[in-house]
């Protein structure tokens, strides 16, 4: 794992145009393999990087809607690698993803890792592990979807887990560059798994993933999608962007799925080497220890009514999913 990934959440603030930058990319060493991807898969120089930096605060500092937001380097560079340094882009995102915050704060708000659920999740369930990076430099996540008890967890538990889990790694340099490769098991996975996400759900939540989640997604491998979740499985592919779209893939086994990621990285009832109990208990750590930060997002804020029509919203004017969970 990529250094630096532990920093001070003291220093961290959501003034958005403070008396000093909070540089906390200095001094991280990066690996050969991220070095190479980040200049030709991404363009990005030190001077680059450091012009970019500074028109991106500039800009958030004018910002007649944004009121609040993080403006360290690790959290900018979100944004700005995720979208190969094209500013406006860049800046775009940044909107959205502050307004999605707010339309939807039962998936974004409060993602504490002390709360009883996502403990659970995290701790018993094991449902979603992320494995590490491959040799490509890539963080590799796991999602078992039988491990979820639909009786005990709705989607916005599950939703609200997988956005917990982004944001704890958004800010390692390694995800930054290289991106993620998840592999979703759906062996075992049950009707109930495939009706507990409303259509408005699907639809929101890939427009999210598109347009407003500063992620590089490089592949998504679907593994076993029982003939019940097909239907769902097509929704999906029709509401993913097209260069999303190209990048899901489908596989009737497992066997298929070891031609794309390294097998030493999965779990040994994969026939892979790592151990689930490791696993779990590194994930807890870190969510300890980026659990201030997590909170801390909840205080950036923006005028949300400029962009509350990127997306779709019922007859009331409430977002579709803006329910409450227990």
């Amino acid at each position: 794992m990529a250094s630096g990934t532990d920093h001070n959440t003291k220093q961290l603030s959501v003034v958005k145009c403070p008396s000093q930058y909070e540089a906390n990319d200095i001094g991280i060493t990066l690996a050969e393999v991220h070095r190479t991807i980040a200049l030709q898969e991404l363009g990005e120089t030190d001077e680059r990087r450091e012009a970019s930096l500074g028109a991106f605060r500039k800009w958030i500092a004018t910002h007649p809607h944004i009121r609040r937001c993080r403006t360290d380097a690790l959290f900018l560079l979100r944004f700005l690698r995720a979208r190969a340094y094209n500013l406006q882009a860049a800046q775009t995102t940044l909107e959205r993803y502050l307004t999605m915050r707010q339309l939807f704060r039962i998936w974004y708000e409060n993602l504490d890792p002390n709360d009883r659920y996502m403990r659970e999740l995290v701790e018993n369930v094991r449902g979603c592990l992320p494995l590490g990076l491959d040799r490509a430099g890539r963080m590799v996540v796991l999602v078992k979807v039988r491990s979820y008890d639909v009786t005990r967890f709705n989607c916005y538990h599950l939703g609200r887990l997988q956005h917990m889990l982004f944001e704890a790694f958004f800010d390692d340099v390694a995800v930054q560059i290289a991106g993620g490769v998840a592999i979703i098991d759906c062996d075992g996975a049950t009707m109930g798994h495939f009706v507990c996400f409303k259509l408005s759900d699907i639809r929101n939540f890939m427009d999210c993933l598109a347009h407003a989640l500063p992620v590089r997604v490089k592949e998504v491998h679907i593994v076993r999608l029982p003939r019940i979740g097909q239907a769902l499985g097509n929704l999906v592919l029709s509401f993913a962007a097209e260069d999303l779209r190209k990048r899901i893939f489908f596989h009737a086994s497992m066997d298929e799925v070891l031609k794309h990621v390294d097998q030493e990285l999965l779990p040994v009832e994969y026939g892979g080497k790592t151990c689930p109990e490791e696993i779990t208990n590194g994930l807890r750590q870190r969510l300890a220890s980026k659990r201030d930060t997590l909170l801390l997002l909840d205080r950036m804020e923006i005028d949300v009514e400029p962009y509350a029509h990127w997306w779709r919203q019922s007859d009331e004017g409430d977002v579709e999913f803006g329910m409450e969970i227990d």
